[in-house]
This record gives structure tokens, C-alpha cells and sequence, in this order.
């Protein structure tokens, strides 16, 4: 019988995505008792992939939020360079073109953020089962 921790390196190869012959290369351990060990720690390796897709989503998330902000920074700062120009000068509306892009895609990066309320039941569903409620940002 293989070490654990040859079951653990299986597990943690197995949710990367990678085949049989590769982990058998990798691991030394023959491609049948990798096919067993699949169907042994099938829990596992489908917990792994969750959690390795939630930190990915999580590091997405984080991403998203600095990139807003920098979006955010950078219409501040437009916008006071707008404030002490006047509009006689032909690169305000350089300026002004900018704003709106900007400020569009700070639209599009606010567009999939809610905020869940609870739940709430509707007089009108059949099965009268709760019901999560939504508030979206308004931009």
C-alpha cells in the first residue's frame, strides 16, 4: 500500500484537472490503483476542485473591487482637472469624453453587485415557498 502521502498528491493532482498517465508519472504509482484511489476519494477530490474554484472566485472578487477603485481614483482626478479648466479649451472635451468612459465602466463593474435581504413569501406562488430578495446597487 502506497504512503498518504502519495494519496494526498493524487487528491490534490487529480482536482488540478490532470490524467491518469500524467499523476502516474508524477507520483510513480500504477495508472489501475490511480483509477481505485479516484473512486476511493472521490468526496475529496470534488471538495478540493470547490474549494480551489471558491479562493479563485475569491481572488476574482478582490481583483474586481481594486479595479474599481482605481476606475474610481482615476474619474476623481479627471474630474478635478475638469474643475479648474475652462470649456473654451479643446481638451476639456477630451476630458469630458473620458469622465463618461470612465464612469461607464465603473457602471458595468457595479452592474452584478446585490445586497440579499432575507427572504420574503409571495401570496402568488403556487408552493408559497420563501423567496431571497434582492436590492442592487443603484449607480
Amino acid at each position: 500500500m502506497k504512503n498518504l502521502k502519495d494519496h494526498e498528491a493524487f487528491i490534490g493532482l487529480r482536482a488540478q484537472g490532470l490524467s491518469f498517465d500524467k499523476i502516474s508519472q508524477e507520483i510513480n504509482v500504477s495508472k489501475p490503483t490511480l483509477v481505485k484511489w479516484n473512486q476511493e476519494y472521490s468526496k475529496e477530490i470534488a471538495n478540493l476542485i470547490f474549494f480551489n474554484s471558491e479562493n479563485l472566485i475569491e481572488k476574482y472578487r478582490l481583483l474586481k473591487i481594486h479595479k474599481m477603485e482605481a476606475l474610481a481614483q482615476t474619474l476623481s482626478k479627471v474630474l478635478e482637472e475638469l474643475a479648474k479648466r475652462s470649456f473654451e479649451n479643446i481638451s476639456t472635451k477630451d476630458l469630458i469624453s473620458i469622465a463618461f468612459s470612465i464612469e461607464n465602466k465603473l457602471k458595468e463593474n457595479l452592474s452584478g453587485i446585490e445586497c440579499y435581504t432575507g427572504t420574503s413569501e409571495s401570496f402568488f406562488d403556487d408552493e408559497n415557498l420563501p423567496k431571497e430578495k434582492t436590492v442592487s446597487i443603484l449607480y
